[in-house]
């Protein structure tokens, strides 16, 4: 839909420093705890806590990496605050294909595959601090 991309709210994390994005608006709030991802691929977890953008209007992740991971592979995604591990969404993703070009930056774009709105909701509610964090899995 023409402008739809206009009311997309994107999460972008620099290694644990998040803040909330408002394309619309142009504007950045700092979220108020560190946030992490973890990207498990296959038995390991390589990614750990990367530079990562989240657009929860869309179910997408692109994650920093030197190396990409290979397009049709199945992820998981662990969102959590550190240090000590309390996680707020674990999700699977499979890596599609990115923004490509001179200036893109490098890394892994990936679609969420259970992606339900209330499930991101859930996640955003956290992060914007409208729901407290409890010691169990979101």
């Amino acid at each position: 839909m023409p402008g739809e991309s206009d009311m997309d709210k994107y999460f972008i994390d620099k290694k644990g420093r998040a803040e909330e994005f408002y394309q619309d608006e142009g504007i950045t709030r700092p979220v108020n705890f560190p946030l992490c991802l973890a990207v498990k691929f296959g038995d390991d977890v390589p990614l750990s806590c990367p530079a990562f953008l989240l657009n929860t209007s869309k179910g997408k992740v692109f994650v920093e990496t030197d190396t990409p991971l290979p397009e049709g592979s199945s992820v998981e995604l662990h969102f959590y605050i550190p240090p000590k591990i309390k996680l707020l969404s674990e999700v699977r993703g499979v890596v599609v294909p990115g923004p490509k070009g001179p200036n893109s930056a490098k890394g892994t774009m990936i679609k969420i595959r259970d992606f339900t709105h209330r499930r991101l909701q859930r996640l955003e509610d956290y992060l914007e601090e409208k729901k407290r964090l409890v010691d169990r899995r979101a």
